[in-house]
């Protein structure tokens, strides 16, 4: 992708929007956080690195499903579809054409045309499916990356962007 991203309102009012306009009548939507990345390759890990951290906020939560699904996001349609979601939101890292660790609120829509070499499958075509499948909406939760070294940690900046996501989706979700 590689382009300069117009301003958009912050990931955490999305998501917040997205996730209120689920309710209706007094109850809560059901939604499915999906981290994506290869752990191998630094910086690519960061949506693994954030599901493993909301995991123990939601275990035993009915509103609420947080799933690792490293490479193959595709693999997980089956647990996507035993939760009935209404929202599925993806957390993957991305090039925004941002400062590194900056993190945006995509529609799966715009990520026609980004580079998925890590992903099996594109994260577009799985989404088109989920939307056709489940009829549910999806979203993208994508973080700006430096380095997709092999083997190497992920970077400094990424460290708080993943602090930062946990946290703004455990107050959103949870309060």
């Amino acid at each position: 992708m590689g382009r300069k991203m117009t301003s958009r309102p912050s990931w955490r009012s999305s998501l917040s929007q997205a996730y209120n306009a689920l309710g209706g009548q007094g109850t809560s939507g059901r939604v499915a956080f999906v981290g994506v990345g290869n752990v191998l390759l630094a910086d690519d890990a960061i949506g693994v690195d954030v599901a493993r951290a909301l995991q123990p906020h939601f275990a035993g939560c009915d509103e609420a499903l947080v799933i690792d699904a490293g490479v193959a996001p595709e693999n997980q349609t089956g647990p996507l579809r035993a939760f009935q979601p209404d929202l599925v939101v993806f957390i993957d890292a991305a090039d925004l054409g941002e400062p590194a660790g900056s993190i945006c609120w995509l529609d799966w829509r715009e990520t026609v045309g980004m580079s998925a070499s890590t992903h099996t499958l594109p994260l577009h075509v799985l989404a088109e499916f989920l939307t056709a499948d489940l009829g549910c909406q999806v979203a993208l939760i994508g973080i700006q990356v430096t380095s997709v070294g092999f083997e190497t940690p992920i970077g400094d900046e990424l460290v708080s962007s993943v602090s930062e996501i946990v946290a703004g989706i455990v107050k959103i979700i949870l309060s």
